[in-house]
């Protein structure tokens, strides 16, 4: 009997030892391994982007001044980004960014884009951050009378050649039956624009925000002074993140990171939309409250809505053909080679419309 117990004793002795051991290597395999930060990027990625200066980069803003607004939060640093953002005030500077490889990836609409494809250069579309048809406007003075669209004939207009401006003029134009031999075309930069319509050397400007507000504020005029113009019906902006087809092939990884750093501005702007306007009032240089009345923070969203954008891209081909290239554009016969939908589709599947 003796004899069975001290086998029993032996054997819970063994097994007990035998434990002790196995916890004892797990715990220092334990100790010894890093934390598991799959989740977490590995490494510190760099890169370039070429954004507006306008109302349209809120998201952009969001995320690179994430921590002023939410403390302790930094969009780009926590996806893994050392994001260098080059301010460019319209289309053709962003494009001008992209082509030089002065930049990765620039923020577009999509009437640049398409003039690049119709001269053979491509520039590709991997997400969509602001979508609005209330950005654009007429401003024109009352005492030149400018009191309604019909009465642009004969004025002197200002636009921004190679941007939504010239299609969203051109489409106006049409819808009132004004022709352009009508008109006195000046083509220049948002600022320019600004100041020919105030020293009253233009009559009419077709622009866009924060411009708009820097005419309406300015102390040399009254708001009633200027007839102010929406149509809603003739543009709706598309405000794209686009990059050249071999870049983005080679950023992939990048493009990635910054779309989840721009979902995360997206998160923010939308909880805390009050305080997202003061940093891009302040990001753009202006006075606290001037965007306030014209910041509507629905139509800031990250998506692809990829057959809304293939007919943008051939509409907007077809208008450029017509009245920028005189017919002698290549139209490019495949639309989808513009839109990469494979980027969002690995970080947020649910935003991409196919």
């Amino acid at each position: 009997m003796h004899g069975h117990k001290n086998i029993k004793l032996a054997i819970t002795a063994t097994i007990a030892v035998l434990v002790g051991a196995i916890l004892l290597v797990w715990t220092l395999r334990t100790k010894q391994q890093p934390p598991d930060n799959t989740s977490q990027p590995k490494h510190i990625l760099e890169l370039r982007l070429a954004a507006f200066q306008l109302y349209a980069s809120a998201l952009v803003v969001a995320a690179d001044q994430s921590g002023k607004i939410v403390p302790a939060t930094n969009c780009f640093g926590d996806a893994g980004l050392k994001t260098t953002i080059i301010k460019r005030s319209k289309g053709p500077e962003i494009v001008d960014a992209l082509v030089g490889g002065s930049a990765d990836f620039g923020t577009l609409a999509i009437t640049p884009q398409v003039l690049q494809a119709l001269q053979g250069s491509d520039l590709v579309t991997f997400a969509t951050i602001q979508t609005t048809d209330r950005d654009i406007k007429i401003v024109g003075w009352r005492s030149a009378g400018v009191t309604s669209p019909a009465s642009l004939k004969g004025k002197r207009v200002g636009y921004v050649g190679g941007t939504i401006g010239e299609i969203f003029l051109d489409r106006y134009l049409k819808k009132y039956g004004i022709s352009k031999e009508d008109i006195q075309l000046t083509s220049g930069g948002p600022a320019q624009l600004r100041d020919l319509f105030l020293a009253k050397s233009l009559d009419v400007v077709v622009i866009w925000e924060p411009t708009i507000q820097d005419i309406l504020n300015d102390p040399s005029l009254k708001k009633e002074d200027v007839f102010v113009d929406v149509d809603r019906e003739l543009y709706t902006l598309r405000m794209n993140l686009v990059a050249k087809p071999e870049v983005l092939q080679q950023k992939k990884e990048e493009a990635r990171r910054l779309v989840q750093a721009l979902l995360c501005g997206e998160n923010i702007l939308q909880k805390y939309p009050d305080k997202v306007r003061e940093q891009l009032e302040l990001w753009l240089d202006r006075k606290p409250g001037t965007l306030k009345t014209v910041f509507f923070p629905d139509t800031f969203r990250v998506q692809l809505d990829v057959p809304t954008l293939l007919s943008d891209l051939h509409n907007e081909s077809e208008w450029a053909q017509e009245s920028v290239f005189s017919g002698k554009g290549k139209i490019p016969q495949d639309f989808t080679q513009y839109i990469q939908p494979s980027i969002l589709e690995s970080v947020a599947p649910e935003r991409v419309k196919k």
